[in-house]
């Protein structure tokens, strides 16, 4: 997701859903549903970038404890309205190791919150939720990914190049998709057990374990 786009949208939070709906052609929509599938009653989960709070609520409403990170206080303000049972932390995901103690949530959840991170930055987090986790949990990431498939790669940068070039005339960057995701996970000692791609590689979802 171009990083100018999030940050357009992040800054007026009561459309942020809408935008990312369309942004992403209803894929977060999905990949959001199929996460909270895996929560139960009972089950302490941890929502990183927790946006304005709809993934977490469709934790809830499955019985689940949520506790919801994220750095952007308009987001969380959303949020609480949203879904007002979670609990809320107002902290970057890099200080996640000075608040929250080990072996606390069964479940850690993310959607679009590693892409806009430094690959340094995603490693750490990586890490920290390997230390916060159970042992027998499981961590749920969905996210911008470049696609490995060579025509799906073509179709990705034909696909994005418009939200490319608005990026580039408003800030000189470009977009964040991540471009070797996995490795990274592996690097920060975890291992992924199911990986399920949306929109011809565009976007994965991760199921991943200590």
């Amino acid at each position: 997701m171009s990083f100018v786009y999030m940050k357009i949208l992040e800054s007026r939070p009561e459309r942020y859903d809408i935008g990312m709906g369309l942004l992403t052609l209803g894929t977060l929509t999905k990949i959001k549903q199929q996460i909270a599938e895996h929560t139960h009653p009972g089950d302490q989960v941890l929502d990183l970038g927790c946006g304005t709070g709809t993934l977490a609520q469709m934790c809830i409403e499955r019985g689940a404890l949520v506790t919801g990170v994220d750095a952007n206080s308009g987001m969380l303000a959303v949020a609480k309205r949203n879904s007002p049972s979670a609990n809320y932390l107002n902290i970057s995901l890099s200080n996640l190791d000075e608040h929250l103690g080990d072996e606390s949530f069964d479940i850690i959840l993310s959607t679009l919150a590693f892409s806009e991170l430094t690959r340094a930055e995603r490693i750490h987090v990586l890490k920290q939720i390997k230390r916060i986790l159970k042992n027998e949990g499981k961590v749920l990431i969905g996210d911008e990914i470049i696609p490995e498939n060579f025509f799906a790669k073509c179709f990705y940068y034909a696909f994005r190049l418009p939200m490319r070039l608005l990026t580039w005339v408003m800030t000189q960057t470009t977009t964040n998709a991540i471009p070797s995701f996995e490795d990274e996970v592996r690097e920060a000692g975890m291992q992924i057990v199911n990986r399920k791609p949306f929109m011809l590689g565009m976007f994965i979802l991760l199921e991943i374990k200590k």
